[in-house]
């Protein structure tokens, strides 16, 4: 077993304390999101899969809306939401399972002012139709955000998107769309670089998604069925999945489970500070990796798949998310979890 981090090590998977780390962010994180691994079964939690970035033919899919629906819940999807560009598939057009959470929304895609392309934003739980494209990306997400939806950065990397100056002048997007399947095809389907520099520039924790941003048939096995969010919720409505979306109850991922996430603060003995310990299973992995704000960690079994594992991180890590590699080149991605607050209990 080979646990370690790209710093020298003691051995343990985590830094010498004479190591210089002036490197290391010292801005605290001002937000907390959830930890669905804490919320348990015992108290009525479960996990639901679901999909909340696909489009029909009331925009560019090549699949009716009642279609696209049927095809998600015979993959035994629990939610989806239809954002079609520009316009709102009502979910009154279409006829969905009773247990199955349907949530309406739209992609929307105000110009950039900035000097950036123009956005394209996952928006959830809305009911009103706007001409976005002759609002600013502030007014956009202010009508959404006062209609009680929420409004989701939408495949960053496909889009070029750059932090500091397309994200950090506005206020009130909910996160980040790390995984999209579409755009994957074209080569730029991931934004986990983009996630952590939003962080690190915001000092707040970010929530993700991940989803197919669906177009073509389900035969032509192209963008459907390849990403998908997890949520851990108490009830199969609409209030309960946006809920733990915005809360980050929630894990993307193209394949892997994630079963269990702890993290726990430990005083090392004979020493000033301390490390985290992180617990993580799984479903069969390659390697593990906990991202955090500066320095994370790496588990590997030297190309053998394992399930579980515990890795060491340092005493100045602030935050850590977790990706998970299986076999086969899929992957999972947990939310942020604050180790600060961790600290201060």
């Amino acid at each position: 077993m080979r646990p370690w981090s790209l710093a020298p090590n003691d051995g343990r998977g985590r830094s010498r304390p004479d190591e210089d780390e002036s490197m290391a962010i010292s801005d605290p994180i001002v937000s907390e999101l959830a930890n669905p691994f804490a919320l348990s079964d015992g108290e009525g939690y479960m996990w639901l899969k679901g999909n909340v970035h696909t489009h029909t033919t009331n925009s560019d899919g090549r699949v009716e809306p009642q279609d696209r629906l049927d095809q998600y819940v015979a993959k035994g999807y629990d939610f989806l939401c239809l954002t079609d560009h520009y316009t709102i598939t009502r979910v009154d057009s279409v006829r969905p399972p009773d247990d199955f959470v349907l949530v309406q929304g739209a992609e929307l895609h105000p110009e950039s002012p900035f000097g950036g392309r123009e956005y394209h934003l996952v928006c959830l739980g809305i009911d009103e139709d706007m001409d976005s494209e002759a609002m600013s990306p502030q007014d956009v997400m202010d009508r959404v955000n006062g209609q009680g939806g929420s409004a989701w950065l939408g495949h960053p990397h496909f889009c070029a998107v750059n932090v500091l100056r397309d994200v950090m002048p506005l206020t009130g997007l909910a996160g980040i769309e790390v995984f999209n399947t579409a755009t994957r095809c074209a080569g730029r389907g991931e934004a986990a670089v983009h996630w952590d520099d939003w962080m690190d520039q915001a000092k707040r924790l970010i929530p993700a998604i991940g989803n197919d941003d669906a177009h073509g048939r389900e035969a032509e096995n192209h963008d459907t069925y390849q990403a998908w969010t997890m949520v851990r919720v108490k009830e199969r409505t609409v209030e309960a999945v946006m809920g733990a979306l915005r809360a980050g109850a929630s894990y993307v991922t193209t394949g892997p489970t994630i079963d269990d996430l702890a993290l726990e603060w430990i005083e090392d003995s004979g020493e000033a500070t301390g490390h985290f310990r992180a617990m993580v299973k799984c479903s069969a992995a390659l390697r593990v990796l906990a991202i955090t704000n500066y320095i994370g960690a790496n588990y590997d079994e030297q190309g053998e798949t394992f399930e579980q594992c515990t890795m060491a991180l340092r005493a100045t890590n602030q935050w850590v998310r977790f990706e998970i590699l299986s076999a086969d080149g899929t992957k999972a991605w947990s939310n942020p979890l604050d180790l600060n607050a961790l600290r201060r209990t």
